[in-house]
Protein backbone atom coordinates (compact mmCIF):
# COMPACT_ATOMS: atom_id res chain seq x y z
CA UNK A 1 0.00 0.00 0.00
CA UNK A 2 1.29 3.45 -0.92
CA UNK A 3 -0.02 7.00 -0.59
CA UNK A 4 -0.88 9.47 -3.33
CA UNK A 5 -1.96 13.08 -3.08
CA UNK A 6 -4.91 14.59 -4.95
CA UNK A 7 -2.76 15.81 -7.85
CA UNK A 8 -0.95 12.48 -8.11
CA UNK A 9 -4.09 10.52 -8.97
CA UNK A 10 -4.08 9.24 -12.52
CA UNK A 11 -7.12 9.77 -14.81
CA UNK A 12 -7.95 6.06 -14.54
CA UNK A 13 -8.27 6.45 -10.75
CA UNK A 14 -10.96 9.12 -11.02
CA UNK A 15 -13.74 6.54 -11.30
CA UNK A 16 -12.41 4.81 -8.18
CA UNK A 17 -12.37 8.16 -6.37
CA UNK A 18 -16.01 8.78 -7.30
CA UNK A 19 -17.01 5.24 -6.30
CA UNK A 20 -15.23 5.56 -2.97
CA UNK A 21 -16.92 8.84 -2.06
CA UNK A 22 -20.33 7.71 -3.30
CA UNK A 23 -20.17 4.43 -1.35
CA UNK A 24 -19.08 6.23 1.81
CA UNK A 25 -21.24 9.36 1.78
CA UNK A 26 -23.96 8.95 -0.83
CA UNK A 27 -22.56 11.76 -2.98
CA UNK A 28 -19.46 12.89 -4.82
CA UNK A 29 -16.77 15.52 -4.23
CA UNK A 30 -16.27 17.15 -7.65
CA UNK A 31 -12.82 18.33 -8.65
CA UNK A 32 -14.13 21.87 -9.07
CA UNK A 33 -15.11 21.92 -5.38
CA UNK A 34 -11.68 20.69 -4.33
CA UNK A 35 -9.93 23.22 -6.57
CA UNK A 36 -12.11 26.05 -5.29
CA UNK A 37 -11.26 25.22 -1.67
CA UNK A 38 -7.59 25.12 -2.61
CA UNK A 39 -7.13 28.06 -4.92
CA UNK A 40 -9.95 30.52 -4.24
CA UNK A 41 -10.54 30.07 -0.51
CA UNK A 42 -7.05 28.81 0.42
CA UNK A 43 -8.59 26.24 2.78
CA UNK A 44 -6.48 23.18 1.92
CA UNK A 45 -2.79 22.30 2.11
CA UNK A 46 -0.89 21.79 -1.12
CA UNK A 47 -1.47 18.04 -1.13
CA UNK A 48 -5.26 18.49 -0.50
CA UNK A 49 -5.94 14.81 0.21
CA UNK A 50 -4.27 11.47 0.83
CA UNK A 51 -5.33 8.29 -0.96
CA UNK A 52 -4.23 4.76 -0.14
CA UNK A 53 -3.48 2.85 -3.33
CA UNK A 54 -2.67 -0.81 -3.93
CA UNK A 55 -2.03 -2.30 -7.37
CA UNK A 56 -3.45 0.79 -9.00
CA UNK A 57 -6.76 0.72 -7.09
CA UNK A 58 -7.88 3.25 -4.48
CA UNK A 59 -8.52 1.67 -1.10
CA UNK A 60 -9.28 4.74 1.01
CA UNK A 61 -9.22 8.52 1.21
CA UNK A 62 -9.01 11.51 3.52
CA UNK A 63 -9.37 15.16 2.49
CA UNK A 64 -7.58 17.78 4.54
CA UNK A 65 -8.63 21.34 5.34
CA UNK A 66 -6.81 24.14 7.15
CA UNK A 67 -9.44 25.87 9.28
CA UNK A 68 -8.97 29.05 11.37
CA UNK A 69 -9.83 28.39 15.02
CA UNK A 70 -9.87 31.11 17.65
CA UNK A 71 -8.55 29.89 21.00
CA UNK A 72 -8.60 32.05 24.14
CA UNK A 73 -4.97 33.00 23.41
CA UNK A 74 -5.32 33.67 19.69
CA UNK A 75 -6.31 32.33 16.27
CA UNK A 76 -4.37 29.65 14.40
CA UNK A 77 -4.97 27.16 11.62
CA UNK A 78 -5.98 23.67 12.69
CA UNK A 79 -6.31 20.59 10.53
CA UNK A 80 -9.83 19.67 9.48
CA UNK A 81 -10.14 16.00 8.55
CA UNK A 82 -12.96 15.41 6.07
CA UNK A 83 -14.29 12.65 3.85
CA UNK A 84 -12.58 9.72 5.57
CA UNK A 85 -13.66 6.71 3.54
CA UNK A 86 -12.58 3.13 2.85
CA UNK A 87 -13.68 0.75 0.14
CA UNK A 88 -16.48 -1.41 1.57
CA UNK A 89 -14.51 -4.56 0.79
CA UNK A 90 -11.42 -3.27 2.66
CA UNK A 91 -13.03 -2.22 5.92
CA UNK A 92 -11.20 -3.10 9.16
CA UNK A 93 -7.96 -3.62 7.23
CA UNK A 94 -6.17 -0.63 8.80
CA UNK A 95 -6.55 1.58 5.73
CA UNK A 96 -8.10 4.60 7.48
CA UNK A 97 -5.62 4.38 10.34
CA UNK A 98 -2.69 4.33 7.92
CA UNK A 99 -4.01 7.32 5.96
CA UNK A 100 -4.65 9.40 9.08
CA UNK A 101 -1.21 8.57 10.45
CA UNK A 102 0.29 9.87 7.18
CA UNK A 103 -1.85 13.03 7.34
CA UNK A 104 -0.81 13.66 10.95
CA UNK A 105 2.85 13.33 9.95
CA UNK A 106 2.49 15.84 7.13
CA UNK A 107 0.51 18.32 9.22
CA UNK A 108 2.97 18.10 12.12
CA UNK A 109 5.86 18.77 9.73
CA UNK A 110 3.99 21.85 8.45
CA UNK A 111 3.76 23.20 12.00
CA UNK A 112 0.07 22.51 12.64
CA UNK A 113 -0.54 21.66 16.30
CA UNK A 114 -4.12 20.36 16.36
CA UNK A 115 -6.28 18.15 14.18
CA UNK A 116 -10.10 18.10 14.23
CA UNK A 117 -12.88 16.07 12.66
CA UNK A 118 -16.62 15.48 12.90
CA UNK A 119 -18.15 12.06 13.40
CA UNK A 120 -21.09 10.25 14.98
CA UNK A 121 -20.53 8.70 18.40
CA UNK A 122 -22.62 5.69 17.38
CA UNK A 123 -20.31 4.84 14.46
CA UNK A 124 -17.44 2.38 14.74
CA UNK A 125 -15.07 5.06 13.38
CA UNK A 126 -15.43 6.96 16.67
CA UNK A 127 -13.46 4.26 18.49
CA UNK A 128 -10.70 4.39 15.84
CA UNK A 129 -10.37 8.14 16.24
CA UNK A 130 -10.09 7.78 20.00
CA UNK A 131 -7.24 5.30 19.54
CA UNK A 132 -5.51 7.88 17.33
CA UNK A 133 -5.71 10.50 20.11
CA UNK A 134 -8.91 12.32 19.22
CA UNK A 135 -11.21 13.38 22.08
CA UNK A 136 -14.80 14.63 22.05
CA UNK A 137 -14.86 18.40 22.53
CA UNK A 138 -18.31 19.51 21.34
CA UNK A 139 -21.72 18.05 20.55
CA UNK A 140 -24.35 20.58 19.42
CA UNK A 141 -27.58 21.26 21.29
CA UNK A 142 -30.91 20.67 19.56
CA UNK A 143 -34.36 22.26 19.66
CA UNK A 144 -36.91 20.12 17.80
CA UNK A 145 -40.52 20.89 16.90
CA UNK A 146 -43.22 18.55 15.61
CA UNK A 147 -44.97 19.46 12.34
CA UNK A 148 -47.32 22.43 12.59
CA UNK A 149 -50.96 22.03 11.71
CA UNK A 150 -51.01 25.58 10.34
CA UNK A 151 -47.95 27.51 9.14
CA UNK A 152 -47.26 31.00 10.52
CA UNK A 153 -47.91 33.99 8.30
CA UNK A 154 -44.90 35.43 6.44
CA UNK A 155 -42.92 38.00 8.44
CA UNK A 156 -42.27 41.37 6.83
CA UNK A 157 -38.87 41.52 5.18
CA UNK A 158 -38.13 37.78 5.16
CA UNK A 159 -37.52 36.21 1.76
CA UNK A 160 -35.45 33.62 -0.09
CA UNK A 161 -31.79 34.47 -0.54
CA UNK A 162 -30.10 35.54 -3.75
CA UNK A 163 -26.52 35.35 -4.91
CA UNK A 164 -26.30 39.11 -4.59
CA UNK A 165 -26.99 38.74 -0.85
CA UNK A 166 -23.99 36.53 -0.18
CA UNK A 167 -21.31 39.22 0.28
CA UNK A 168 -23.61 40.94 2.81
CA UNK A 169 -24.12 37.63 4.62
CA UNK A 170 -20.38 37.33 5.00
CA UNK A 171 -20.02 40.88 6.32
CA UNK A 172 -22.85 40.39 8.82
CA UNK A 173 -21.30 37.13 10.00
CA UNK A 174 -17.92 38.87 10.45
CA UNK A 175 -19.51 41.61 12.57
CA UNK A 176 -21.57 39.25 14.71
CA UNK A 177 -18.65 36.84 15.29
CA UNK A 178 -16.28 39.48 16.66
CA UNK A 179 -15.01 38.52 20.10
CA UNK A 180 -16.17 34.91 19.73
CA UNK A 181 -14.10 31.75 20.14
CA UNK A 182 -14.07 28.65 17.97
CA UNK A 183 -14.93 28.81 14.27
CA UNK A 184 -15.27 32.59 14.40
CA UNK A 185 -13.32 33.51 11.28
CA UNK A 186 -14.06 32.50 7.72
CA UNK A 187 -12.19 33.20 4.49
CA UNK A 188 -13.31 36.16 2.41
CA UNK A 189 -15.73 34.90 -0.21
CA UNK A 190 -16.77 31.85 1.86
CA UNK A 191 -20.45 31.77 0.85
CA UNK A 192 -19.87 33.10 -2.65
CA UNK A 193 -17.30 30.38 -3.21
CA UNK A 194 -19.67 27.70 -1.95
CA UNK A 195 -22.34 28.91 -4.34
CA UNK A 196 -19.87 28.99 -7.24
CA UNK A 197 -18.95 25.38 -6.52
CA UNK A 198 -22.58 24.30 -6.43
CA UNK A 199 -22.41 23.51 -2.71
CA UNK A 200 -24.89 26.24 -1.71
CA UNK A 201 -28.14 27.21 -3.44
CA UNK A 202 -29.15 30.65 -2.11
CA UNK A 203 -32.70 30.37 -3.45
CA UNK A 204 -33.59 27.20 -1.54
CA UNK A 205 -31.09 27.09 1.34
CA UNK A 206 -30.85 30.72 2.44
CA UNK A 207 -33.49 32.91 4.09
CA UNK A 208 -32.71 36.59 4.66
CA UNK A 209 -34.42 39.48 6.42
CA UNK A 210 -33.88 43.01 5.23
CA UNK A 211 -35.01 46.32 6.69
CA UNK A 212 -34.18 49.89 5.82
CA UNK A 213 -32.21 48.73 2.79
CA UNK A 214 -29.86 46.65 4.94
CA UNK A 215 -29.46 42.94 5.58
CA UNK A 216 -30.49 42.33 9.20
CA UNK A 217 -30.10 38.58 9.42
CA UNK A 218 -30.02 35.25 7.64
CA UNK A 219 -30.75 31.57 8.24
CA UNK A 220 -29.35 28.58 6.37
CA UNK A 221 -31.60 25.56 5.88
CA UNK A 222 -30.99 21.88 5.28
CA UNK A 223 -34.32 20.66 3.93
CA UNK A 224 -35.56 17.31 2.67
CA UNK A 225 -39.05 15.98 2.00
CA UNK A 226 -39.19 14.79 5.61
CA UNK A 227 -37.62 17.55 7.78
CA UNK A 228 -36.04 21.00 7.93
CA UNK A 229 -32.95 21.81 10.00
CA UNK A 230 -31.49 25.26 10.67
CA UNK A 231 -28.01 25.18 12.16
CA UNK A 232 -26.92 28.68 11.18
CA UNK A 233 -28.91 31.75 12.12
CA UNK A 234 -27.22 35.15 12.42
CA UNK A 235 -29.18 38.27 13.32
CA UNK A 236 -28.53 41.83 14.44
CA UNK A 237 -31.48 41.98 16.88
CA UNK A 238 -33.95 39.89 18.81
CA UNK A 239 -36.77 40.97 16.48
CA UNK A 240 -34.83 39.77 13.43
CA UNK A 241 -34.00 36.50 15.16
CA UNK A 242 -37.65 35.85 15.96
CA UNK A 243 -38.68 36.75 12.42
CA UNK A 244 -36.20 34.27 10.96
CA UNK A 245 -37.29 31.51 13.34
CA UNK A 246 -40.89 32.15 12.31
CA UNK A 247 -39.92 32.03 8.63
CA UNK A 248 -38.14 28.68 9.12
CA UNK A 249 -41.31 27.37 10.78
CA UNK A 250 -43.42 28.65 7.89
CA UNK A 251 -41.20 27.05 5.26
CA UNK A 252 -41.26 23.71 7.08
CA UNK A 253 -45.03 23.59 6.50
CA UNK A 254 -46.12 20.12 7.67
CA UNK A 255 -42.63 18.78 8.22
CA UNK A 256 -40.87 18.53 11.59
CA UNK A 257 -38.18 21.18 11.99
CA UNK A 258 -35.21 21.76 14.25
CA UNK A 259 -32.58 24.29 15.24
CA UNK A 260 -29.10 23.29 16.32
CA UNK A 261 -25.60 24.57 17.18
CA UNK A 262 -24.97 28.06 18.59
CA UNK A 263 -28.42 29.48 17.68
CA UNK A 264 -29.83 27.18 20.38
CA UNK A 265 -27.21 27.81 23.06
CA UNK A 266 -27.04 31.58 22.46
CA UNK A 267 -30.79 32.12 22.79
CA UNK A 268 -32.27 29.27 24.86
CA UNK A 269 -35.34 31.36 25.82
CA UNK A 270 -36.38 31.44 22.18
CA UNK A 271 -36.86 27.67 22.19
CA UNK A 272 -38.13 27.23 25.74
CA UNK A 273 -41.71 26.12 25.36
CA UNK A 274 -43.48 27.19 22.16
CA UNK A 275 -43.78 23.53 21.23
CA UNK A 276 -40.01 22.87 21.16
CA UNK A 277 -38.29 19.97 22.85
CA UNK A 278 -34.63 20.68 23.61
CA UNK A 279 -31.65 18.47 24.36
CA UNK A 280 -28.18 19.79 25.31
CA UNK A 281 -26.24 17.31 23.18
CA UNK A 282 -26.52 14.99 20.20
CA UNK A 283 -24.81 12.05 18.56
CA UNK A 284 -22.75 14.06 16.09
CA UNK A 285 -19.58 15.36 17.70
CA UNK A 286 -16.48 17.45 17.04
CA UNK A 287 -13.28 15.63 18.04
CA UNK A 288 -9.82 17.16 18.46
CA UNK A 289 -6.33 15.70 18.64
CA UNK A 290 -3.06 17.25 19.77
CA UNK A 291 -0.42 16.41 17.17
CA UNK A 292 2.24 16.97 19.84
CA UNK A 293 1.09 14.02 21.96
CA UNK A 294 -1.81 12.34 23.74
CA UNK A 295 -4.21 14.25 25.97
CA UNK A 296 -7.36 13.74 28.03
CA UNK A 297 -10.90 14.68 27.07
CA UNK A 298 -10.85 17.34 29.78
CA UNK A 299 -7.63 18.86 28.43
CA UNK A 300 -8.98 18.81 24.86
CA UNK A 301 -12.26 20.51 25.80
CA UNK A 302 -10.44 23.09 27.89
CA UNK A 303 -8.02 23.93 25.07
CA UNK A 304 -10.80 24.29 22.49
CA UNK A 305 -12.92 26.30 24.98
CA UNK A 306 -16.18 24.75 23.77
CA UNK A 307 -17.90 25.37 27.11
CA UNK A 308 -17.01 29.05 27.09
CA UNK A 309 -20.11 31.22 26.39
CA UNK A 310 -18.09 32.92 23.63
CA UNK A 311 -17.76 29.66 21.69
CA UNK A 312 -19.29 29.83 18.21
CA UNK A 313 -20.13 26.92 15.91
CA UNK A 314 -22.67 26.94 13.10
CA UNK A 315 -23.76 24.39 10.53
CA UNK A 316 -21.30 25.57 7.89
CA UNK A 317 -18.44 25.00 10.33
CA UNK A 318 -18.90 21.25 9.89
CA UNK A 319 -16.57 19.58 7.43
Amino acid sequence: MRFLTFDELTPSMEVDRTLLHLASFGGTFPRRSVNLLRRRLKMMPDYAAIFAVERGRLLGQTYVLRVPYTFPDGTELVTGIAGVGTRPDRRRAGVAKAILTEVHRREREDGVRFSTLWTNRSWGAHALYEKLGYRDVYAPSWAVHAPLVRSPRPRHGARAGRRSDLPELERLYARRSEGRLGFARRPVGFFSGAAAAGELDPGTEVVVRRSGGRLRGYALLEATRWRVICGELVADSEATRQALVSEVERRARRRPFAFTHTPVTDTPKLFRGNGFSTVPTGWFVLMASSLDGDWSARAASSRFATEDPRFLCLSWDRF
